[in-house]
C-alpha cells in the first residue's frame, strides 16, 4: 500500500471513523452480552454442600462439577468428589485442566472436574473430606454445568477483535476533528 492511500483514508476518516467506530462498539455489545447469556444459560442446577446426596440429571453427556461460595472461601480446599449411579456404577471423570472461575462482587464459582454421564436419571454424589458443618456452609454449594469454556474464549477473542477496531477508530477520529496531523 503507499502513502497516497493512507492520505485518502485520513482525510476521509470523519465518515468512516463513525462506522469503524459504530461496528466496534456493536461488536463489543454483542460479544459482552454473548457471554453473560451463556454463562446463564450453562447453570443446570446447585445443591448443598453435604457429604452423600441424590440427584437427577434430565439428560445425558458431558457435565461440569463446580464449586460456588463466597470469595476466598477455603472450605473446598481438599476435598474429594465422587458420583455413582444409582446401581453403584461410577461415572467416568477428570479434573479440569484449565479451571475456569466466573467472580460475581460477593461469591465465586470454580470448575472442578468434567463428568461424563452415560444417561439421564439418579445419582449419588459423594464429597470426601468434608467433616463436620460449619457455620458458612449454607453459602456454599456445589454447581453443575454445562461445558461452556469454547464458546466463553471465542467470545473473549471477539471483544479483543472488537475493542481493537473500536479504540483505533476513536483515536483517529478524535485526531481528525482536533485538526491534527499523523
Amino acid at each position: 500500500m503507499n502513502a497516497q492511500f493512507f492520505d485518502s483514508v485520513y482525510r476521509h476518516w470523519n465518515w468512516l471513523g463513525i462506522v469503524f467506530m459504530a461496528l466496534g462498539l456493536a461488536g463489543l455489545v454483542a460479544c459482552i452480552r454473548g457471554i453473560v447469556v451463556t454463562i446463564r444459560k450453562a447453570r443446570l442446577f446447585a445443591v448443598p454442600l453435604i457429604p452423600n446426596q441424590t440427584i437427577e440429571f434430565p439428560e445425558a453427556g458431558r457435565v461440569v462439577l463446580c464449586m460456588e461460595g463466597p470469595r476466598f472461601s477455603r472450605r473446598f480446599a481438599g476435598l474429594g468428589y465422587a458420583l455413582t449411579g444409582s446401581a453403584g456404577d461410577p461415572v467416568r471423570g477428570r479434573s479440569s485442566l484449565f479451571r475456569a472461575r466466573t467472580t460475581g462482587i460477593s461469591t465465586a464459582r470454580m470448575e472442578l472436574m468434567s463428568l461424563d454421564l452415560p444417561r439421564a436419571g439418579r445419582y449419588v454424589l459423594t464429597v470426601a473430606g468434608l467433616g463436620p458443618p460449619r457455620e458458612g456452609d449454607a453459602r456454599n454449594a456445589i454447581v453443575f454445568v454445562r461445558p461452556h469454556l469454547a464458546r466463553v474464549a471465542a467470545y473473549i477473542l471477539g471483544i479483543l477483535l472488537s475493542a481493537w477496531v473500536f479504540i483505533p477508530s476513536l483515536v483517529f477520529f478524535i485526531l481528525r476533528l482536533s485538526g491534527t496531523d499523523l
